[in-house]
């Protein structure tokens, strides 16, 4: 078989759980990294406690994208460059994965959204690792499969304790990444998981408190949607979905023991459970599936679960709702 050759670029929390999604399929690629710094080295050791074995390391960006051998270049570099890098990329001939959000501004979504038509031939990805938990899928295969009738509400919260969560996170020495998020934060999540369900939005509106934010989302098609965000909840964390059908609803939520779905038939609690995920975290089997959906997409000429064309549509969707939290008004989604 034909391996598809990777070049990772960014190598913290992000890129050490991607590296270890390639490292469960060594029959389908190649792995290099960017590493530009001894203290870059370093930092590898201390994430998931992995053993970097990789064909080649490059001390720049740019000496990767000069080599004809790479095929995919996977982007978890800070947030602030992946429209630039990812641009860089996609002229230089290379597949691209975008770890999220895919860009920050409405600039960088038109730039890319020229870039990516310009290349029809090039796959891409972008990393709302959301859209491959198990539970999340089976939620996605009942919608399209038409058995919850029209949707007419979604919801998702996206809830946690930042200051409760410094042992996920491993703090890096001299970080430089400058904290460039919507007021939405990192609920982008949400947002791109019930345009995952549902489809495009065609407007919103936002409230944003000192604790908390609000989204309310108004579909193409009709439904409506609302996304619930706070970093000062008292709970464990929380990425949940509830879909509303006239003929059935599916709520999905984190407990004890793993993301749990039910999909609810009638009035009784006689629900059918969806497959189970586990708590998101280092090293969970989702990354896997991520990554090798993005390397099938290149083998099998196909597009990916999360386009980065797709990518891009859920940040033009989310700098919508940071412009209805400032302004007070309803707000038109623009592509």
């Amino acid at each position: 078989m034909k391996k598809v050759r990777v070049c990772l670029a960014g190598i913290g929390w992000i890129g050490s759980n991607h590296y270890f999604g390639y490292s469960q399929i060594p029959e389908k690629v190649d792995v290099s990294i960017v590493a530009r710094s001894e203290e870059s080295k370093t930092y590898l050791n201390t994430l998931l406690g992995l053993k970097w074995e990789v064909s080649k390391q490059y001390s720049s960006f740019e000496e990767a994208l000069e080599d004809a051998d790479i095929d995919l270049v996977d982007l978890t570099v800070p947030t602030h460059l992946h429209a630039e890098f990812a641009l860089k990329a996609l002229r230089a001939g290379k597949h691209v994965l975008v770890e999220t959000p895919a860009c920050t501004t409405l600039d960088e979504c038109r730039e890319i959204r020229v870039e990516l038509n310009k290349h029809p031939e090039l796959k891409t990805a972008t990393g709302h690792v959301a859209r491959h938990w198990p539970t999340s899928k089976a939620a996605k295969k009942i919608v399209d499969s038409g058995e919850l009738g029209k949707i007419f509400y979604v919801a998702s919260d996206y809830a946690h304790n930042v200051s409760q969560e410094q042992d996920i996170y491993i703090p890096r020495p001299r970080k430089r990444e400058p904290h460039v998020t919507g007021r939405l934060s990192v609920s982008y999540h949400s947002v791109d998981l019930l345009r995952h369900i549902v489809g495009d939005v065609e407007d919103v509106a936002g409230f944003i408190t000192d604790d908390a934010s609000l989204a309310l989302l108004h579909f193409k098609n009709g439904a409506l949607g609302k996304v619930f965000s706070s970093g000062k909840v008292t709970r464990p964390y929380i990425l949940s979905l509830q879909v509303y059908g006239l003929n059935g609803t599916i709520i999905c939520a984190q407990e004890e023991n793993g993301l749990r779905g039910y999909w609810h038939k009638s009035r009784y609690w006689k629900p059918e459970m969806l497959p189970t995920s586990v708590h998101h975290g280092k090293g969970t089997p989702e990354w896997k599936t991520e990554m090798q959906n993005v390397v099938d997409s290149i083998l099998a000429d196909k597009q990916s679960l999360c386009t980065l064309a797709d990518g891009v549509a859920t940040v033009e969707t989310c700098i919508a709702i940071d412009t209805a939290m400032t302004i007070g008004t309803t707000v038109k989604v623009r592509r």
